[in-house]
């Protein structure tokens, strides 16, 4: 992305109400917790994984509808301890028809990629999703100096905008972390993760007080 749509976006993020420090501390948390989640996502592939750094934007629900067209594998998992909110990852069908051949022991365009997105393919994608999600709410739990935990993620098939009406009616504002994804040579794609705006706002002032004890600085 390029400097120009960098700086609007941290325009636009600076007159939601987020400020300098907390735009970078939300990068920072998503850069170490997906970290962790693609680690555990590469053990269940039998791949190596490589993700970009992540890119944060804060985005009206309307925004975020409009530019989702496409029909999605969507996980949510809810914090059940720790936290009070829930985060949303949005996978390509394709994407999770290579992981499922993956998980099946294939080699990614196998049986289980030739074929539509099934039951069995969502039940996959559940398994790898709670082994990511788990592994990225332990790291933020470290981050954060509290213990995470998370609900069993729910996976469907959706209109991704659609989905978002209907699961979300009264959230207008979300963080969206944008990453690119390489696993072996089988995928080069993008995957997207939302945040609702008050939880984003939350872990990234809860960071920025916790780097500031750590470094024996005052938290404002």
């Amino acid at each position: 992305m390029d400097s120009a749509a960098i700086e609007a976006a941290k325009n636009k993020a600076q007159q939601s109400g987020f400020n300098d420090m907390e735009i970078s501390a939300i990068g920072e948390v998503a850069n170490i917790t997906l970290g962790n989640a693609m680690t555990a996502l590469s053990m269940l592939l039998h791949n190596d994984i490589d993700i970009s750094t992540p890119y944060v934007e804060i985005k009206q629900k309307g925004e975020i509808v409009s530019e989702l067209s496409v029909k999605s594998v969507v996980t949510r998992v809810d914090y059940v301890k720790g936290l009070d909110g829930y985060s949303v990852l949005f996978l390509k069908e394709e994407d999770v028809r290579v992981m499922t051949d993956l998980m099946m022991g294939s080699d990614g365009h196998g049986m289980f990629y030739e074929q539509e997105v099934s039951e069995l393919h969502l039940s996959a994608v559940s398994e790898s999703m709670n082994q990511m999600m788990g592994s990225a709410a332990t790291a933020m739990g470290m981050m954060l100096n509290k213990l995470v935990d998370i609900s069993t993620p729910a996976t469907s098939q959706e209109d991704p905008g659609q989905y978002l009406n209907d699961a979300f009616p009264r959230e207008e504002r979300f963080v969206q972390i944008s990453f690119d994804v390489m696993i072996g040579e089988l995928i080069t794609t993008q995957m997207m993760q939302l945040y609702p705006f008050r939880l984003a706002k939350a872990i990234a002032d809860l960071f920025i007080v916790k780097r500031n004890q750590n470094e024996g600085a005052l938290p404002f």
